[in-house]
């Protein structure tokens, strides 16, 4: 993996043609404008797609646009890791042909001066015991063939309903939200405890950076039509900028 690294997630690129995904599409271009002269690798956070399911046949290709756009960043020599999201965990090989490397599940990173720990951040609330049930089970081979035996026009209304019903939970007041921030710093504490220096996570979709003791807590904010949120770290530290 090339330094530096950037980090974001949550975009969100909806399989429809809408202003919203113009606008981020264009602030992603943007950013790739940003960091192209410093090459180094980008690693998507996880749910880049408000849907994502691939067929083994007659795949429809709803996001040409967005492929399009990582193929002209891989010829750039920027490298492109993913790690799956609560939205976008069915990634087949098309997707990853796209891509240098796709993970299912949590990575730790050893390069530079930090070892870094990164999640997408969903399942990890103690409360959201519901979620946890229907985590399992999305992920189980056995759901994923019954589900892609379904008419695709009635998968992907199902899929667009759970998306924004889900979308909705990310709306809390303060008090929910200092507690979210409390579990999310003493699941910090655990993987700085087996070793790694930062912990860096999207899926909340909101900005929180908390230090202790040289370790750090990172939640990066999602990628808007209006900010592109991310993170670069160049191998001593890790910094939070948005464009």
């Amino acid at each position: 993996m090339q330094l530096p690294i950037y980090f974001f997630g949550d975009n969100h690129f909806s399989p429809f043609s809408t202003l919203s995904n113009q606008k981020k599409l264009e602030k992603m271009m943007e950013f790739i404008d940003l960091i192209e002269d410093d090459g180094g690798s980008i690693f998507i956070m996880g749910d880049f797609f408000d849907y994502y399911f691939e067929y083994e046949k007659n795949n429809p290709n709803y996001f040409e646009e967005i492929f399009s756009l990582l193929e002209k960043i891989k010829k750039k020599g920027i490298e492109i890791y993913f790690i799956a999201g609560n939205h976008d965990y069915w990634i087949g090989n098309e997707f990853r042909s796209k891509t240098n490397e796709v993970f299912l599940n949590d990575q730790v990173l050893s390069i530079g001066q930090k070892k870094i720990y990164v999640t997408h951040g969903d399942g990890i609330l103690s409360w959201d015991k519901g979620y946890k049930v229907l985590k399992f089970v999305l992920r189980t081979e056995v759901f994923r063939f019954f589900y892609s035996l379904l008419p695709k026009k009635f998968a992907l209304y199902i899929a667009k309903k759970i998306s924004y019903e889900r979308k909705d939970s990310h709306k809390v007041n303060q008090e929910k939200l200092d507690n979210i921030h409390k579990e999310l710093i003493n699941y910090a504490k655990s993987k700085w405890n087996e070793g790694s220096d930062v912990v860096i996570m999207g899926h909340y979709h909101h900005s929180f950076n908390f230090n202790y003791n040289k370790k750090q807590l990172i939640i990066l904010d999602d990628c808007s039509e209006q900010d592109f949120n991310y993170a670069k770290y160049d191998g001593e530290s890790i910094s939070i900028y948005s464009i």
